[in-house]
């Protein structure tokens, strides 16, 4: 009986890239949404509950945003815990010193300047995280805090990799992105900016 497998399936090779740069695309979500969430919402720690609809005293205007805890206070601090939470197993198995997180998440500026020093320590020892199998649930679960932050926030993706190459308007305008799927795991999303065209791979069948 025929079966839909991916096409990189058939492939180890492609496999292992798709695989590296599914990683890579998430990892360097983090300073964006870190830094996102931590502006617009001013995360409430140990204040009253009768206090969240207060003002804070100060001259600024960032000192002067209502402290709350809504969504996107909660996706901060879910994204940073579970960051930590990463960053110390990983360690743990490579046998490798990773950035040491707060275990509480910081303003916006030191959040994003934390999420880098993340960033560069993950893109570093991709190819070694790769091999430890026992890493892939909690990476799950990161990734697609990040992708509900991304979207909630309705933030643009950063991206290392220049757009690829439309064979149909003859544009680099193919932008990379990957998507959560009806099971919540993230689906791999290929379109052309310019013309829409959907590059996206579909399933081939095996015999």
């Amino acid at each position: 009986m025929s079966a839909l497998v991916p096409t990189e399936a058939i492939d180890p090779d492609a496999a292992r890239a798709l695989w590296v740069e599914e990683f890579l695309w998430h990892v360097d979500q983090l300073p964006h949404v870190l830094e996102a969430s931590g502006t617009i919402v001013m995360a409430a720690r140990g204040v009253r509950a009768q206090q969240l609809t207060e003002r804070v005293s100060g001259g600024g205007y960032y000192d002067n945003i209502p402290l709350g805890d809504g969504p996107e206070s909660r996706n901060a601090r879910a994204v940073w815990d579970t960051l930590r939470g990463y960053l110390v197993v990983a360690s743990s198995r490579l046998g490798l010193e990773s950035p040491q997180l707060p275990s509480r998440l910081p303003d916006a500026e030191l959040a994003r300047e934390w999420a880098y020093a993340a960033n560069a320590w993950l893109s570093d020892v991709v190819h070694l995280i790769e091999s430890w199998d026992d890493l892939d649930t909690l990476q799950g679960q990161l990734f697609r805090l990040i992708r509900r932050a991304l979207h909630r926030l309705d933030l643009t993706a950063h991206r290392r990799a220049r757009p690829e190459y439309c064979n149909r308007c003859g544009q680099h305008g193919v932008l990379v992105d990957w998507l959560d799927g009806p099971d919540g795991r993230s689906v791999l999303s290929k379109v052309c900016i310019v013309c829409r065209t959907d590059h996206t791979p579909t399933p081939t069948k095996e015999s």
